[in-house]
């Protein structure tokens, strides 16, 4: 019966692009086989889902074939400064443009939560690489922390788009998602209208760690959807350290090019 109806929306309302507004097909444009290139166009990677109500699930189809390749491929990760101490990786599958833009909006503004498996899968493909890269052993005490949402906030939107983003990435690399070590205490403005020293002040001292007994002496990889100047990481980073973490990295789906500085090694 779940089947059946899912089949039934799906054709009773078909999918349309989020940026372009254009008919999905779903048969079109297969992705590529084998080993993700470590740049060029993007690809969507098919046959995922997302829970539309009732365990009914539905293709995660947000984007048609060329609004996919559109997306800008981030070729490095970057290096995030905290001030002191080393500097947190910065992974990101792509940079910010036009077409990741509209595709987070829909995420966080417009109950796109079918935007969260596909965006996701690619940032799941860059922490295996860039974890592989650096000799961690995924299975050996990493956990995800999404960035909080404040409860006003959260009672607003009705959900965490960075929890969602962080439970898929966690299904497809088999990782914890620690949600509650970390709590946004103070409501805040949003960052997208505020300059950069503005988004500095707006999250300063917003963050603070709960539980730390969940995360002491583990890796921690926070998670967010964008990364623009790095000021709600930052925050959100310093708080984490006081639970003694045995490393940091942070994971977005995009980030600006010229956050932080270029670390030099392929995505």
């Amino acid at each position: 019966m779940r089947g059946f109806l899912s089949f039934l929306l799906d054709s009773l309302v078909p999918l349309s692009c989020v940026v372009c507004g254009r008919w999905i097909d779903g048969d079109a444009d297969p992705p590529p086989r084998g080993a993700v290139p470590a740049a060029g166009g993007a690809f969507d990677p098919g046959g995922l889902f997302h829970e539309l109500f009732a365990g009914i699930r539905m293709p995660a189809r947000v984007l048609c074939p060329a609004c996919w390749r559109s997306l800008d491929r981030a070729v490095a990760d970057a290096a995030l400064p905290l001030g002191s101490g080393s500097p947190a990786p910065l992974i990101s599958p792509f940079y910010t443009n036009d077409a990741l833009l509209a595709l987070v909006r829909f995420l966080k503004f417009a109950g796109g939560r079918s935007a969260a498996p596909p965006l996701a899968w690619w940032m799941a493909d860059s922490l295996r690489r860039a974890l592989d890269r650096r000799g961690v052993r995924r299975e050996v005490g990493a956990v995800l922390a999404p960035v909080p949402l404040h409860p006003r906030r959260l009672r607003e939107r009705g959900y965490n788009q960075a929890l969602l983003l962080a439970r898929c990435v966690g299904r497809e690399l088999g990782l914890p998602v620690e949600d509650g070590a970390l709590v946004r205490e103070r409501a805040t403005k949003s960052q997208s209208k505020l300059g950069e020293d503005e988004r500095a002040e707006n999250v300063r001292g917003a963050f603070a760690l709960r539980r730390p007994d969940r995360i002491e002496g583990r890796g921690i990889v926070l998670v967010d959807d964008l990364v623009t100047t790095g000021g709600t990481a930052r925050e959100c980073l310093a708080a984490l350290l006081a639970a003694a973490p045995a490393w940091t990295a942070v994971l977005s789906a995009g980030r600006v090019r010229d956050v932080g500085r270029a670390s030099g090694t392929r995505a």
